[in-house]
């Protein structure tokens, strides 16, 4: 019975960790947007550690060999750890629009680093719970300096979007201080670690809980960029007649969405400058998009930063010129198939 309710958990989580995975790959192959990439990415890493984990609590010889090996070379472990923590990183960074400072790979480094060295210790508990600790402290340092740049720049972050990522923020420190406790008390009460006999739960329930809030709010972003890629082709086609000629809307989506990641759009500020290249009002933006004014006056801002203009016309005559230079691109010429 008890088998049985494992492999039914492990079951739905690998589920819902698989449908996170190829809903943003899917979404991103389609858009080439970097958040949806790295979220399929970080669900990849987890599921992997997920498929471990079950196997080690499903068969008793895979988990003593598994947990032996771990005990001196953790690396597929540390690796899982690398990737999640540099998946955050870039996503959280991403999302609040904001380039990743070479103080955060520092940190990162470093924690790596020291998880690397750490099996040189001897068995013990302490070995194990000063393994896992950089990783939470690290994601706990994430969250808390994404909300500090919120609370630091509230007039830049009057978006409902931004509060969404408020939650999310908060619940990453929360969350990972719940992790600590766990591992904690069950690392000094539960487990065995000697040089004769390991006995080690490979599981963090808290984690499990972190892992499946971030699949909603990971499937809750994918649906947040579909609802945005969605507007964006009614929009589209509306661009061509503010632009020199008319082509089908497929590639007129493809250059506006090269010329955005050229310039570092995120999905939210793309969807303004497909409004911008109708050459619309602020006001106009707010009331077709559903924003307070204050947002939209934000986020034109930014985009003319991030373009290096000053004024709307100017912003049409750079679209329109990176426009018709991928027009004029000779196509590449096709490999003859034998």
């Amino acid at each position: 019975m008890e088998k049985g309710i494992v492999f039914i958990y492990n079951l739905v989580l690998i589920m819902v960790y698989s449908g996170v995975i190829w809903m943003s790959f899917s979404l991103f192959f389609n858009g080439k947007e970097k958040i949806l990439l790295w979220i399929g990415i970080i669900f990849g890493a987890v599921l992997t550690d997920e498929i471990v984990i079950f196997a080690s609590e499903m068969f008793g010889n895979f988990a003593e060999n598994y947990n032996r090996l771990f005990m001196i070379v953790p690396t597929h472990k540390t690796m899982i750890y690398l990737v999640f923590s540099l998946g955050c990183l870039t996503i959280f960074k991403r999302l609040l629009n904001r380039a990743i400072n070479w103080r955060d790979y520092i940190i990162l480094a470093i924690y790596v680093t020291f998880m690397l060295f750490v099996p040189i210790m001897e068995n013990s508990a302490w070995k194990i719970w000063l393994y896992f600790l950089p990783s939470q402290l690290y994601n706990t340092y994430l969250g808390a300096e994404c909300l500090g740049i919120i609370k630091k720049n509230p007039e830049e972050y009057q978006d409902p979007f931004f509060k969404w990522c408020e939650r999310l923020f908060y619940i990453t420190i929360l969350m990972n201080i719940f992790i600590i406790i766990e591992d904690t008390i069950v690392i000094f009460n539960f487990d065995t670690y000697s040089k004769y006999y390991i006995n080690m739960n490979n599981r963090s329930f808290t984690s499990d809980i972190l892992y499946l809030i971030y699949a909603i709010f990971s499937a809750e972003y994918l649906m947040y960029y579909l609802k945005i890629s969605l507007r964006n082709n009614t929009i589209v086609s509306e661009v061509t007649s503010h632009t020199r000629g008319n082509l089908p809307t497929d590639i007129e989506e493809s250059i506006l969405y090269r010329f955005s990641d050229a310039h570092h759009l995120t999905a939210r500020e793309r969807e303004i400058l497909s409004v911008l290249l109708m050459d619309k009002t602020n006001q106009e933006i707010s009331d077709d998009l559903y924003i307070s004014l204050g947002t939209a006056k934000t986020h034109v801002h930014n985009i003319f930063q991030k373009i290096g203009v000053v004024k709307r016309p100017q912003l049409l005559d750079v679209y329109a010129a990176y426009r018709d230079e991928q027009l004029n691109k000779e196509p590449e010429k096709e490999t003859p198939s034998p």
